[in-house]
């Protein structure tokens, strides 16, 4: 499978988990040349929609799922999609690199099989991964 992590997420934490994993890769939003800053969230959602074999997300970013227009592009293309919660907003990076590694086998685990599918990552004591309803 491949991860694609979202401008929302460190792209320390992308790289960290592609040196860690020998089965999945990994890539940060900032590593990929097709995007840059400003493109727009239902735009590099597309894009990675047409690319083959797709990508799973990983977003620091929950407002996507409120946005009328991002959520019907992110349902149009498929793609399963991880959130992380509001409680990662207020961790250092260290926290959120330990706490991610952390839940990164459960992430794996809910990853496989059909999409498109929504999961919320919580940061709390108990780091669990949760399916949102589409």
């Amino acid at each position: 499978m491949r991860f694609f992590f979202d401008r929302n997420m460190s792209p320390h934490l992308a790289r960290m988990v592609d040196a860690l994993e020998r089965e999945h890769s990994a890539r940060s939003y900032y590593d990929d040349d097709r995007f840059t800053d400003t493109t727009p969230d239902v735009e590099w959602i597309r894009v990675l929609a047409a690319d083959d074999p797709p990508w799973i997300i990983i977003s620091g970013d929950g407002r996507i799922l409120k946005n009328r227009a991002e959520l019907a592009a992110l349902k149009e293309a498929g793609l399963t999609f991880f959130c992380l919660s509001r409680t990662w907003l207020h961790m250092s990076l260290h926290e959120q690199a330990w706490k991610f590694i952390k839940a990164w086998p459960e992430v794996v685990e809910n990853a496989q099989g059909t999409s498109p599918r929504i999961f919320e990552i919580s940061g709390g004591a108990g780091l669990k991964v949760e399916r949102v309803p589409l």
